[in-house]
């Protein structure tokens, strides 16, 4: 299993897309999103994912997102790229693409709608993705809640290890820490990326060392801080200082992750990316006035 190091904590921002007041695509926003992850010191920006609205876009619109992010990311910030889609023809396209501007990595969740039975059903289709993209690092993107697939990461790791060259990665957005640990010792070649922000002194407790989600979009610093504690054995103060994230999570599940996200991102400093598309709800009235409370204590910590 992995133990926290002296390098630190790895952490990437999964990030919202930008729309405009009409949910039209903004690509223009991207600049000052990378601007703003480089001020925060995050590793890199995973693109194109939950956070992201993937499922919500077009195709041409994930490919336009991406063009973006390589065009106006500014040297140091790692470009990660999710390239998941119900029709492998579409995945294999932007998997292409992500590689031609030189993305450090891409992503893709497995099949959600008919979900595959086993790790070699899922490993079979993830493969071909790979394949589209030969030679760059490949991430497994485990989201049980979001796409329903209950085939254990572990054993999707086992089977990819074996079958995908490029594999080195898995994004475990789970709350599942046995398996997580599971996860970690599949293959000291694989890095485990823990994505639920909630559980963050948990996971390191559990070995955990690189994490992606959406609230490192605006609480990196306070991860580091997390991170630092735990550690060094202060593991009070580890749960003390990751209170901003429960509190985020605790709004957001009375008003919806995305929108909660965005919202947040745009009050504690970063660019303004729009609405969510449908099918996620705007908020209004009560739920905004939560929201902008929240970022008041998270702008004026103690």
């Amino acid at each position: 299993m992995h133990h926290p190091s002296s390098a630190g904590l790895e952490i990437w921002a999964a990030t919202p897309t930008p729309f405009g007041p009409d949910g039209e695509l903004r690509p223009d926003v991207v600049a000052e999103q990378a601007r703003h992850l480089t001020a925060a010191g995050v590793s890199g920006a995973f693109v194109g994912g939950t956070t992201g609205e993937f499922a919500a876009l077009s195709t041409g619109e994930r490919l336009e997102l991406v063009a973006a992010w390589a065009a106006y990311r500014p040297p140091g910030l790692r470009l990660c790229v999710h390239v998941g889609h119900t029709a492998l023809g579409e995945a294999t396209a932007l998997a292409r693409q992500a590689a031609e501007q030189g993305a450090d990595m891409i992503a893709a969740v497995a099949p959600y709608y008919g979900s595959p039975s086993g790790a070699e059903a899922v490993v079979d289709h993830l493969a071909q993705i790979a394949a589209a993209a030969p030679g760059v690092p490949f991430c497994y993107y485990h989201a049980p809640e979001m796409s329903g697939l209950r085939v254990p990461a572990s054993a999707v790791a086992a089977v990819a290890a074996k079958r995908i060259p490029a594999f080195g990665a898995v994004k475990f957005t789970d709350g599942d820490l046995l398996e997580f640990a599971r996860t970690q010792e599949v293959s000291p070649h694989v890095r485990v990326y823990f994505g639920r922000d909630e559980l963050l002194p948990a996971a390191l407790g559990m070995g955990g060392h690189a994490v992606i989600g959406s609230l490192y979009n605006f609480l990196a610093p306070a991860a580091r801080e997390v991170y630092a504690a735990a550690s060094s054995g202060r593991l009070d103060d580890a749960v003390r200082l990751h209170r901003p994230f429960r509190e985020v999570a605790d709004v957001a599940a009375r008003h919806g992750t995305l929108p909660v996200v965005k919202e947040l991102a745009a009050l504690l400093g970063g660019p303004d990316t729009g609405r969510c598309r449908s099918p996620w709800h705007r908020l209004t009235g009560p739920a905004l006035t939560d929201v902008r409370r929240l970022a008041d204590r998270l702008a004026t910590p103690g």
